[in-house]
């Protein structure tokens, strides 16, 4: 009798079930293979933790079926458990891991210049074949397919979905951070791919942070805490402290014109996106970086501490933006669109729209009529890059304040166009 016999047994009874979706108990899985009742409670939550999942009494597997006979016994064998799983969903989530630990070592290494394209070209083929591993989990085709129903082939090989499509296919109909975040670096490579644009580094540090922290959260979702990066790294991205004069450097350099094809990138991205995506930690993090001494006064220890701005009282948020005031750069204030402030100015005032948008701002003077580049008001500034005016939150909360008084609402609209 061979020594797989009984394994053999347990894979057939566990691809039936799969392809039949029923769940099954620990009775029936003694019964089709002839093990003891414990040995039959060990395996799903030890050996077989990857497919098999415990509900209550019933347990149901999910991704066997793409397992070969082989491959099964390979999971299943007690030597084999210390090598990697050797399913085609088990390589692609090394691929997904090990290509993760580079984007973060390219990103670490003082001495690569050019950080942000290094990273952002990494963590793509990171979260391609994660989300490909995430599909043979769950036995979805995500193979390219042509008029006839047939896999598309390049050199032999078929064309899997490029990682647009598995986020669009993974957060299906949904506007998520997430994918917004994953979008913004795959169009940011694309732009750079080019160029030599090291200065870009600062403007999205936030963005490729949040790449990081989100494909941990995906991997460990998807597939459990055993496969969590946090094991291999000290800490997820490079903390720098980088001099207000290196700073000014950086966006002098964004400003002149072989970075403008990628600055108006950046910028118009940015801008379309909706305000909740914007402001989530999930699409880019922010996060104040709060020097702290040691416990005694002579200590001579330094560190970080990292505070949950939602956490704090509205006393202790004050205090904190106080000190904050000095320290961080002054962040562009006119992002919105005329169709981005009738978005936000109808939701408090009706029948607000784009032809009355235009009457506000000339009744109440707040930018030019014509085209001046050096123009920077209290609520709109002209924007190079957009070639246009861009206006502030300070507008959108002026007109609300402003129409809800209805003598100034008709006054506006006695405003000519």
């Amino acid at each position: 009798m061979s020594r797989y016999d009984k394994v053999d047994l347990a894979y057939e009874f566990l691809v039936t079930k799969e392809k039949e979706s029923e769940a099954f108990t620990i009775e029936q899985l003694v019964n089709e293979t002839g093990w003891k009742a414990d040995t039959c409670r060990t395996y799903p939550s030890k050996r077989w933790h990857q497919y098999v999942e415990k509900d209550g009494d019933q347990y149901s597997s999910s991704g066997i079926s793409f397992l070969s006979k082989d491959e099964f016994r390979a999971v299943h064998s007690q030597k084999l458990q210390q090598t990697a799983d050797l399913s085609s969903k088990g390589i692609l989530l090394h691929k997904a891991k090990e290509f993760a630990l580079l984007a973060v070592s390219t990103y670490n290494n003082p001495y690569t210049e050019f950080k942000t394209y290094g990273f952002i070209v990494n963590i793509v083929i990171a979260y391609t074949a994660l989300m490909h591993a995430v599909f043979e989990k769950r036995g979805t085709n995500y193979f390219h397919l042509d008029e006839t129903g047939k896999s598309v082939l390049i050199d032999g090989e078929e064309k899997a979905w490029e990682l647009c499509e598995c986020a669009d296919n993974y957060w299906k109909g949904i506007e998520s951070p997430e994918k917004s975040n994953i979008k913004f670096l795959i169009g940011l490579r694309n732009k750079i791919e080019h160029r030599s644009l090291p200065a870009i580094d600062l403007a999205v540090s936030g963005e490729c942070q949040s790449a990081l922290n989100n494909f941990e959260t995906l991997l460990v979702e998807e597939f459990g805490d055993e496969h969590a990066l946090t094991a291999s790294l000290a800490i997820a991205m490079q903390l720098t402290r980088i001099s207000e004069q290196a700073q000014i450097d950086a966006l002098k350099q964004l400003q002149k014109e072989n970075y403008r094809v990628v600055r108006e990138y950046m910028e118009t991205y940015r801008n379309d996106l909706n305000d909740d995506v914007v402001q989530s930690q999930k699409y880019r993090v922010r996060a104040f970086l709060v020097p702290k001494l040691g416990n005694h006064a002579s200590s001579s220890d330094f560190a970080v501490e990292f505070i949950n701005v939602n956490k704090l009282t509205e006393d202790e948020l004050q205090n904190y933006e106080q000190g904050v005031a000095f320290i961080k750069g002054v962040e562009n204030p006119f992002k919105l669109r005329p169709s981005k402030v009738v978005e936000l100015v109808s939701k408090k005032v009706d029948h607000f729209n784009i032809a009355l948008h235009t009457k506000c701002w000339k009744f109440y003077e707040s930018r030019p009529r014509g085209i001046d580049r050096s123009f920077k008001g209290e609520f709109a500034a002209f924007v190079e890059g957009f070639e246009g005016y861009l206006y502030s939150n300070q507008w959108v909360n002026f007109l609300i304040k402003e129409l809800n008084n209805n003598e100034k609402l008709q006054l506006a609209k006695q405003q000519a166009i």
